[in-house]
């Protein structure tokens, strides 16, 4: 059978039907008696597309589907679908890269996109690696939908999130003290305070070491309340680490309002946030797994504050005394990274409230913050 593709292809650059008879990968091969190759396929190929065109619209029955198929319509083979995916992927991935909020809020550009974006050029390079005929009109048609498609994907996504009241977050951080990072986003208040937004899970034993740097920073700007322990996973790393539950806190201040997305379910993984700004930043800039925290929109760290190793062998009751007393392994553990979110948070309100900006370890982070 002639690849009726290819046979096209080379009518559309002016070959003569006798060249293209002669062509290997059409694989045309007259039968005996038909006489002279060029006009045996020529005479096949306009019977062909006779009895396409005189099939029915209504899509009856009509024979060998081989044999009705117009030779002029582009097949759909592994390279074509390739070459629509790889670029509608590709642009949706780089505009949900660039603008993580708010296009890579419902799908992110990493991981989600990406691996969608490495599976197409799998199938891309298998396409092409099937055909010799890799670049042709349709191939180039079919690269422009895909990217057209994309825009249209990408931009969906964005005026959806959007009309959701997600916020424009930026992809461009740089790198600040304590392994925090930087974005220069708007600053994402409740009532006049910065929110310090918390994102993890009771059952993780980093999220759990954390707890305790957090609630101490949090009691440092006004009255906090709810304190409840818990512990990690049994089964996890650093098993049973002490906790305070940070969804049970309530925290009365001017200075900081406290958000929180935690999963109580005993697992160590982040629950589904439960508002479009909690997705928007998560989504953008949580690559590292929980605990993660945002201040005011602009300042986020991923990953531990404290190592939960160092409260190994301590109970909860004895992980407070500690740190009331100023002293021991749990507050020389603890209070470091206390100390970093006090200083970020008086950056955050303009140098107030002062008794927390006159504190020696919150001066010297200070002066090291952007």
């Amino acid at each position: 059978m002639a690849d009726w593709d290819r046979v096209e292809r080379l009518r559309s650059k002016g070959w003569d039907w006798d060249k293209i008879a002669g062509d290997e990968r059409v694989d045309f091969h007259a039968e005996e008696g038909a006489g002279d190759p060029g006009r045996a396929l020529r005479a096949l190929y306009y019977q062909r597309r006779s009895r396409a065109q005189r099939r029915p619209s209504g899509g009856g029955k009509s024979g060998s589907g081989d044999d009705m198929a117009d030779p002029t319509r582009p097949k759909w083979t592994f390279a074509r679908i390739g070459f629509i995916l790889t670029p509608l992927v590709g642009v949706w991935a780089l505009l949900a890269y660039i603008f993580p909020s708010p296009i890579g809020v419902y799908v992110s550009a990493i991981p989600v996109l990406a691996v969608a974006l490495f599976a197409s050029a799998a199938v891309l390079t298998f396409g092409l690696l099937r055909t010799a005929d890799r670049w042709n009109p349709t191939m180039r048609n079919t690269v422009a939908i895909g990217c057209v498609l994309g825009l249209v994907i990408a931009g969906g996504f964005g005026l959806a999130a959007i009309s959701q009241g997600c916020p424009s977050l930026t992809s461009s951080t740089q790198s600040e003290p304590d392994s925090f990072l930087k974005a220069n986003n708007g600053a994402w208040q409740e009532n006049g305070a910065p929110v310090f937004f918390f994102y993890g899970a009771s059952g993780c034993p980093y999220c759990s070491a954390s707890s305790w740097s957090m609630w101490y920073a949090l009691k440092a700007f006004g009255t906090v309340s709810g304190v409840q322990y818990g512990s990690s996973s049994p089964t996890d790393s650093f098993p049973n680490t002490p906790e305070i539950i940070i969804s049970y806190l309530s925290v009365q201040s001017k200075y900081v309002s406290l958000v929180s997305a935690e999963n109580l379910d005993g697992v160590a993984v982040g629950p589904t946030p439960s508002s479009c700004i909690q997705q928007a930043y998560v989504s953008a800039y949580d690559t590292s797994g929980i605990p993660f925290i945002v201040l005011n929109g602009q300042y986020y760290h991923q990953g531990t504050l404290v190592d939960p190793g160092q409260l190994s062998g301590l109970n909860a009751t004895q992980i407070m005394g500690q740190i009331q007393a100023q002293s021991g392994v749990a507050w020389n553990a603890i209070s470091p990274a206390a100390y970093w979110m006090m200083a970020y948070l008086v950056k955050l309100n303009g140098g107030a409230p002062s008794n927390v900006a006159s504190i020696s370890q919150v001066q010297s982070d200070l002066s090291q913050i952007s």
